[in-house]
C-alpha cells in the first residue's frame, strides 16, 4: 500500500451545532456536520447558506477590471470574434 506524504488534519465539529442544525433543517447528520465544519454553525446561517437567493451574489463589478473585461466580451461579440472561457471546476466556493 502506498501511504500519503501529506498530513490530514481532521475537525470534529461541535456536536451540539450539528443537533441543532440537524433537527431544525430536517436534515441528515452528514450534512450539518459538513455546514458546521464550514463554520455554519447555527441554523439560521446554514439556511441563509442553503436558500440563497439574488441578495446573497456580491455585485461582480467590485472585482477588479470588471468594466474592462465586459468592455472586450462586448468588442468580441460585435465583431464575431471566437471567446473561449477558462473556469475553475470549484469556483462555487469562492463564497469562503
Amino acid at each position: 500500500m502506498i501511504e500519503s506524504k501529506k498530513r490530514w488534519h481532521l475537525t470534529t465539529p461541535d456536536e451540539q451545532a450539528v443537533e441543532e442544525i440537524q433537527k431544525e433543517l430536517k436534515i441528515s447528520s452528514v450534512l450539518a456536520k459538513v455546514l458546521v465544519t464550514r463554520g455554519l454553525d447555527t441554523a439560521e446561517t446554514a439556511r441563509t447558506f442553503m436558500e440563497m437567493d439574488i441578495k446573497g451574489i456580491h455585485d461582480p463589478y467590485l472585482m477588479k477590471d470588471m468594466d474592462v473585461a465586459v468592455e472586450r466580451i462586448r468588442q468580441a461579440i460585435d465583431k464575431q470574434e471566437k471567446i473561449v472561457v477558462y473556469g475553475d471546476y470549484d469556483a462555487g466556493a469562492t463564497r469562503f
